[in-house]
Parts: C-alpha cells; structure tokens; sequence
C-alpha cells in the first residue's frame, strides 16, 4: 500500500485525473477498498472493471468509491459468455448486477465483442434498456491471436450506435476501418495520456500490451515521468514496428482528444450520446 499512496500522490500533482483499477481481476487485490478510498480522497475519478465473481461479496466495500463500474458481459446466452470468459461467470454477472442497483450502483455493461458473440448484441441491447444501464459495445482487438471483426461485422454494430443505453465509439470504428494505427502518422498517444503501473512497481511503456520496456519506479514515480527516457517514449508513441495496425480502444479512447481531427470529433459525439443516456435518459425514464 506504500507504493500505491506514493503513486497516487504523485499523479495527483502532476494533475493526472482519472484512476482505473484493472487487471486480471482487480477484486482478487484484498487490499483494492483502501486503494479505492485513498484515490477518492485525493480526488480521482475512479474506474473497475470485474468479472463479477467476487462482487457480490464485496459489494459493499466497495460501495461509493468506483465512478465508473464495468461488469463484462458477452452474451445472454451462459454457454456463450462462459465460454469466451473460459470461467462460469454468467450466473455472477446476473446477480451482481442486481446487488449492485440494490445499492444504488449503475454499473456499465462491458461487451468484448468478437466473431463468436456478435450475434448476442440484440439481446443485449434490449437487456441494457429495460436495466437501464449503459452497454458499452468494444469491438476485440488483435492480440494473442483472437480474431478480429470483419468490416460488414462492424457495420452491423454501427447500426446499434443510436439506440438508448449503448455506447459506441464511433471514432474507434472509424480507426478499425482506416486500418488502425499508421506509425508514419501515428494517432496513438498512450504514452502521454496514459500512465500504465504494473503490480511490481514498474512504469510499463509504451503501454501494458506491448509493454517494451519497464521503468522501476523506486518511490520516485515523478522523476521517471520527467525524465528524458520516458520524453523519448512520449516521442515514438505509436511509431514502433509493433504499433503498425494497433486498434486497443483502452489507449485510443483517451488519444483521440490530442489532435483536433474527425477522430476527436466523433469521439465527444460518442461520449455525450453516452453521458446523456446513462445521467439523463435514465432519470426521465
């Protein structure tokens, strides 16, 4: 928990402003509460993404502290969902999200869509609207080999893109159909948007999925982001051979507000559709 407080201390003062707490799966950490008040009081916005197996039984620890509460769900189907998740979650994710709007919680749906469940996103959608709560709709990325969506794939969820309680990052799809990253222009800043901390207390750059190099941190996490190495990373983000064609939305998602393109402005549409439907839409209903 030291290093976590002296982490967290530092990013506050170099005005870092959003906190996600992810994994593997970040309920495992008995210690995640304390993480989770300590970002709070420092005033962080604060972010969990869980597979729900742990949930219900921490609930209640974890009530208030999280902003932005993922539970991944890929399908209504259970066979389905736990067999992409390669765990028996449906049943967890179900009564989480019960335990959660019991508390008062609006927990995000998260949706890894891939070849094998896309056929899932008409239940879903109509699970989101009648839970009221928002089905973010995140089209599989090329890593470890899992196939990627085909472009009449993504058309299919586009036409989704306007219903109540989904979100679709329109500047995202836009980026899958241009090919993804090109490094000679490259689009991603993950290193300047994104400070990746590993659970040995390590800077991950350029990013935790192509994490090419490691920066012990050593209780100096602000002297690492000051210095000229990391300067040097900030330099060949997204320009790396390995880079070529990258579509991992974790990182685009807070690159495209970094150059005023058709990427950021579909970017903010994306996002207030998504602001309305989960902090208005849901009131009026």
């Amino acid at each position: 928990m030291t290093d976590v407080t002296g982490n967290l201390q530092q990013l506050k003062r170099i005005g870092v402003k959003f906190i996600d707490f992810t994994g593997g799966e970040p309920l495992l950490h008995p210690q995640l509460p304390d993480m989770l008040i300590l970002a709070k009081q420092l005033g962080f916005y604060t972010s969990v993404t869980t597979n729900c197996l742990l949930y219900d039984d921490r609930a209640n620890e974890l009530h208030g502290l999280v902003d932005l509460l993922h539970f991944s769900l890929d399908s209504l189907n259970p066979d389905v969902h736990n067999g992409l998740r390669g765990r028996s979650t449906f049943d967890s994710v179900m009564t989480s999200i019960a335990t959660a709007q019991a508390l008062g919680e609006t927990p995000d749906l998260l949706f890894t869509v891939t070849p094998e469940n896309i056929d899932s996103i008409d239940r879903l959608s109509e699970f989101a609207a009648e839970q009221r709560l928002m089905l973010i709709v995140n089209p599989i990325f090329k890593y470890c080999g899992q196939p990627e969506l085909t472009m009449g794939m993504l058309e299919r969820l586009d036409r989704y893109a306007r219903k109540p309680y989904i979100y679709i990052n329109a500047a995202l799809h836009k980026l899958i159909r241009a090919g993804g990253n090109n490094t000679q222009y490259p689009r991603c800043y993950a290193v300047s948007s994104s400070v990746v901390i590993s659970p040995d207390n390590c800077v991950l750059v350029p990013c935790f999925h192509r994490a090419a190099t490691r920066l012990p941190i050593r209780g100096n996490l602000q002297h690492i982001l000051e210095s000229a190495e990391y300067k040097q990373q900030q330099q060949m983000q997204g320009k790396h051979d390995f880079c070529a064609h990258c579509t991992i939305n974790c990182y685009f998602d807070p690159s495209f507000q970094y150059r005023l393109d058709s990427y950021l402005i579909l970017s903010i549409l994306s996002k207030a559709k998504y602001g309305f439907d989960k902090y208005i839409r849901r009131r009026l209903a």
